[in-house]
């Protein structure tokens, strides 16, 4: 059985614990070993607790039998291009324990749902250009590549693209 609610303080620690081990698996081969090293569960934990203090994001959190399993974060489209009715999917991740189950799909829906009640009428993500994985879950699920791309560096530079569905 799993729950989707809305993140709290006290959901810190879960949060920084998904977060972390889905970094190491999902950017394994992308992101370099010795940045991936440095991402931990408690530096994560870190992070959320301070986010969700503050407010900065809106963070979802996944449990399935009780044990934290998924993240999701989201939001109005923080990209100036975007127009007004357009919502973003910040972050969507999971424990590598959950890989594979459908969990993903669950938490992508729920959070276009989520969009959907709020009247955004598109939502937009970033994946990294070398995600291929992601690339092809979003695809399937109806996404499309918009054609917005941008340079991060992560220990090498990496590209994002944006990806764009209707609601």
């Amino acid at each position: 059985m799993f729950t989707i609610k809305k993140a709290s303080v006290s959901d810190a620690k879960d949060l920084g614990l998904i977060h972390a081990l889905s970094w190491k698996k999902a950017y394994e081969g992308i992101v370099p070993k010795e940045i991936l090293h440095k991402i931990t569960p408690e530096k994560r934990a870190q992070f959320f607790e301070k986010a969700l203090t503050l407010q900065w994001e809106e963070d979802y959190l996944l449990t399935v039998d009780n044990l934290p399993a998924g993240l999701l974060c989201l939001g109005k489209a923080r990209d100036e291009d975007c127009m007004d009715a357009t919502g973003e999917i910040w972050g969507i991740y999971l424990h590598p324990d959950f890989y594979g189950q459908g969990y993903g799909r669950i938490l992508l829906e729920y959070g276009l749902s989520e969009l959907r009640h709020r009247s955004f009428e598109r939502a937009v993500l970033w994946v990294l250009k070398e995600n291929i994985h992601a690339i092809r879950f979003y695809e399937h699920l109806g996404f499309r590549e918009e054609g917005a791309e941008k340079e991060l560096f992560i220990g090498k530079p990496l590209s994002e693209v944006r990806f764009i569905i209707e609601l």
